[in-house]
């Protein structure tokens, strides 16, 4: 009796070791088939065989975290999260998974549980420029800019002439009102060959304010050479040549964003008002009344800048 007894529990050790034996292999032969798909970025593969891993061991860190950056890269937000969350919950010093949950609440519109991550991720990992760049641009988007500029000159420091950190730079001098360095940095990313339209539009917008008027007006033609409906760069156009008393010119930029967008109120007053700085006055009255038809307090806002503009003419 003890000899069977023996034996059967000899059979079921053995039994179990099989078992776990085939469980870490296929665990093995799965994470690799994932980790190699993940790299191609074949994300419905990687994801397939990863949760294959988690159905033999659901507590697989590697395919937990595998998973958040693949739903992050496919665009579910939701899940992503989901599975960095859990991650996160596993290991707390993991920090790819701070940042990346960062990310993701950066992208909710989170600031403050965003840079909590954020800063997790940077005290973890305090030589990497990614987290302190992600870092921030998040400071910026809460206005704290001077942490901002703290973190992104860190950042620039470490890793030079990354163009999100320099684009963060000049938007950061740029919402402090430093012009000078704004301009500096932006025309740093463009010697980078970061030509993009939201960089002109931002050097763009920095050279007006520094009265550079004829830089400024090429970099808004180019925008517009580029995408002929831009209308945020045609109605900045249309305000740099009013600031310059070339109201015809205004006239044109400003009809050019209401045939793009005719309940577009502010290009609606800019004309009126450049109307009658032209003195088109007549038409100039028509818009006033279209506009106080539609609210009186748009009328007044006309009303006001026009008062405004003539007043200034007075002291010239």
């Amino acid at each position: 009796m003890k000899k069977t007894l023996l034996i059967v529990i000899l059979l079921f050790n053995m039994g179990a070791i099989t078992l776990f034996a085939q469980t870490y292999d296929s665990v093995q032969v799965y994470s690799q088939i994932a980790g190699k798909a993940l790299y191609d970025k074949n994300y419905d593969r990687a994801e397939t065989y990863y949760n294959h891993v988690l159905r033999f061991d659901k507590n697989n860190y590697n395919a937990i975290k595998s998973l958040g950056v693949i739903y992050s890269a496919t665009g579910d937000q939701n899940k992503a999260k989901e599975f960095f969350k859990r991650a996160y919950k596993m290991n707390d010093a993991d920090y790819d998974v701070c940042n990346n949950l960062g990310v993701i609440y950066s992208g909710e519109g989170n600031s403050q549980k965003s840079i909590s991550y954020y800063k997790k991720a940077v005290a973890l990992d305090s030589t990497n420029a990614l987290y302190l760049t992600n870092l921030g641009q998040e400071y910026a988007k809460d206005k704290q800019l001077g942490n901002a500029l703290k973190v992104l000159l860190r950042s620039d420091s470490l890793q030079p002439n990354q163009p999100m950190t320099l684009f963060n730079l000049g938007n950061v001098y740029a919402s402090s009102k430093n012009y000078p360095q704004a301009e500096l940095y932006y025309e740093k990313c463009l010697k980078l060959n970061q030509n993009n339209s939201e960089l002109y539009y931002f050097l763009a917008t920095v050279k007006r304010n520094l009265k550079k008027y004829d830089e400024a007006e090429a970099l808004y033609q180019k925008i517009i050479k580029h995408n002929s409906t831009n209308s945020k760069a045609i109605m900045s156009l249309g305000i740099l040549y009013s600031i310059q008393d070339k109201y015809q010119d205004a006239i044109t930029q400003y009809k050019k964003v209401l045939a793009i967008d005719s309940l577009f109120m502010p290009a609606n007053i800019s004309l009126g008002v450049s109307y009658s700085l032209a003195g088109e006055i007549d038409k100039s009255n028509a818009v006033l009344k279209d506009l106080f038809d539609t609210d009186s307090a748009l009328g007044f806002r006309m009303l006001d800048i026009l008062k405004y503009e003539y007043s200034k003419k007075a002291k010239k």
